[in-house]
């Protein structure tokens, strides 16, 4: 733009410095010939004078407005220039802070990694120990009901009591107390296996002996295998060890405990040798006592 103006300004004035020339020429001219006075001559040559001034100052004017153009442009440019240095100074920093969360996610996804394969070691530790103590309690259990077993074998092989003969009836003046402790000194017990079994009566049998038909009241504890059940609950053929004590008025033998061991006892799988239950083993009947001939 500061070339342009200078263009301008040297035009102007070669135009006032031509058109000076052109006037002598022509005053020369006219003065050779006579054609013109000297006054109007002068005159015009101020006129074209004024009018190339006019000229010259409006390019002057024309230059400086394109000055200020140039200079508006140029302090536009800077704020663009700024602006985008700006942008990149906060798309580096932007770019930076995606790569820190980067690296912080990625650590935190090695950490519960990490924490799950632990979690996972404690589960099957847990597991495994209780495991072992599972395998611990079943074989207390076998062990226990092999012991009960063998408890009911040997009552077995012991002679069946013979019912009391019916006592006589007790005067009606006598006391209470005396009465209790005779029925407490006539109880009885006995041994042996199931031949039939209802919620009224128990009848028993055992080596060949005469059967033993037991009365079965509201007031009889039943056990089967351990837990508190009814007499409907009791199989034929279980071994059976009761209580009893004969009744005063009826002379029947009345029940008042009886403890029942099923034919098959269930039992707990073996545990493995490394410590750890085996899923879906099946139980292994016990070994139930023969019948004496």
């Amino acid at each position: 733009m500061k070339f342009r103006a200078g263009w301008l300004m040297a035009g102007a004035a070669a135009l006032v410095l031509g058109t000076g020339c052109q006037e002598r020429e022509r005053s020369s001219s006219q003065q050779a010939g006579g054609q013109a006075s000297a006054s109007d001559q002068v005159e015009q040559a101020q006129e074209r004078s004024e009018g190339a001034f006019d000229k010259a100052r409006e390019a002057q004017e024309d230059a400086t407005e394109q000055q200020k153009e140039a200079a508006s442009a140029q302090a536009e440019l800077q704020k663009k220039q700024q602006e985008l240095q700006e942008a990149q100074a906060k798309a580096s920093q932007e770019s930076q802070q995606a790569q820190q969360t980067q690296q912080s996610a990625q650590q935190q996804t090695v950490q519960a990694q990490q924490e799950a394969q632990q979690a996972q070691t404690s589960a099957l530790e847990a597991q495994r120990k209780q495991a072992d103590e599972l395998a611990q309690q079943n074989q207390q259990t076998q062990q226990q009901a092999q012991a009960q077993s063998e408890q009911l074998k040997q009552q077995a092989q012991q002679p069946v009591a013979a019912a009391p003969a019916p006592q006589p009836a007790q005067p009606a003046q006598q006391p209470a107390q005396a009465q209790g402790a005779q029925q407490q000194a006539s109880e009885q017990q006995v041994v042996g296996e199931v031949l039939t079994a209802s919620e009224q009566e128990l009848l028993l049998s055992s080596r060949g002996e005469p059967q033993l038909r037991l009365q079965i009241g509201p007031q009889t504890q039943v056990m089967v295998d351990g837990r508190q059940a009814s007499a409907g609950d009791i199989e034929e053929g279980s071994q059976v060890r009761a209580s009893y004590r004969t009744d005063q008025a009826s002379g029947e033998p009345q029940a008042v405990r009886i403890e029942a061991t099923s034919q098959v006892q269930p039992t707990a799988p073996a545990a493995p040798e490394s410590g750890e239950s085996s899923p879906g083993a099946q139980p292994q009947p016990q070994p139930q006592p023969q019948p004496q001939q």
